[in-house]
């Protein structure tokens, strides 16, 4: 059987993150980036990878430029704001040069596809339905239809005949009125 230091050991959880750089210097980027952040000790620092000159949705306000993507895992946690604040000031960048995520945000930020279009070049914002096929779905003939799915719901209700005791009235019924039929008793205010 392990030892439970032993065991404690494998079973703690690892803090994985994505960052990018606008216009970063990419020597020594990772080594700068490890000594950073050493107080939540670095399990591994991935080797930076460049992409291409263009205008990035993350660095809106920098125009095209060039971004580097280094990916961190840190055996202590933190929180995203935290590892960019610190990158930005030991590393000397402007904190709207750098943009930090965890892995499982950067992993939902996969691109949409772009919408469908039909043959006259408008968007389709269901593709499974054609502009021909689509015309059973709205208009008069929907309309009669969804009324006749709504009949079955209707309720019924039953009435005492004119003659005939409702089931209520066969119930006991009080002789005293709930409200104001009994006093409250007011204590003495001599104690006895």
């Amino acid at each position: 059987m392990k030892p439970f230091t032993e065991f404690l050991m494998e079973t703690r959880p690892l803090y994985e993150f994505v960052i990018r750089m606008a216009n970063c210097d990419v020597k020594d980027c990772a080594e700068r980036i490890k000594s950073a952040l050493s107080m939540y000790v670095v399990e591994a620092v991935s080797s930076p990878r460049r992409m291409p000159i263009q205008e990035h949705a993350d660095f809106p306000q920098q125009g095209p430029c060039e971004v580097q993507i280094v990916e961190v895992t840190l055996k202590y946690p933190t929180i995203t704001d935290q590892v960019r604040a610190i990158i930005a000031e030991k590393c000397g960048m402007s904190a709207n040069s750098v943009v930090v995520r965890t892995k499982f945000e950067e992993s939902q930020r996969e691109p949409q596809a772009a919408p469908k279009k039909d043959k006259n070049g408008s968007v389709l914002t269901n593709p499974d339905i054609s502009v021909e096929s689509g015309q059973h779905l709205v208009g008069s003939s929907r309309a009669e239809s969804m009324l006749k799915s709504l009949q079955p719901m209707t309720r019924k209700f039953e009435f005492a005949a004119q003659g005939e005791k409702s089931k209520s009235a066969e119930m006991p019924q009080g002789t005293k009125s709930p409200v104001g039929s009994t006093q409250n008793k007011l204590p003495s205010p001599k104690g006895k």
